[in-house]
């Protein structure tokens, strides 16, 4: 069992090491590493969202970036080095946001109210 609550979203980093990312009701970011051998799988716990996470996306260019998107309207880029805060709020809408992207080197997001 990767969480308990309500999953949003959640994506494999195949590419760069087989972590997991997911985001939840709880507004949390997890990342697991299911080859983690000290009886808990959870590598680290993203926290900067007010509202459930809907989306998570790995960035198709460095094993260390994410994005993620909530129904607070933000999406966030994110380090997984330094998961005690969020690099930068890459778009704001005016309602929830529902889905996140990268695409040709720019992130993208729709929300309910694009």
């Amino acid at each position: 069992v990767v969480s308990t609550q309500s999953t949003g979203s959640s994506g494999i980093n195949a590419e760069y090491g087989q972590l997991i990312v997911t985001g939840s009701s709880d507004k949390y970011i997890r990342l697991f590493d299911p080859r983690g051998s000290s009886g808990t799988i959870v590598h680290s716990t993203l926290q900067g969202h007010d509202m459930w996470v809907s989306c998570v996306k790995w960035s198709p260019t460095s094993e260390v970036e994410l994005m993620s998107g909530s129904y607070d309207g933000r999406s966030l880029l994110w380090d997984i080095r330094s998961p005690k805060s969020y690099l930068a709020i890459i778009s704001t809408h005016e309602d929830k946001v529902l889905c996140c992207d990268w695409k040709n080197g720019r992130v993208i997001s729709g929300g309910s109210d694009s």
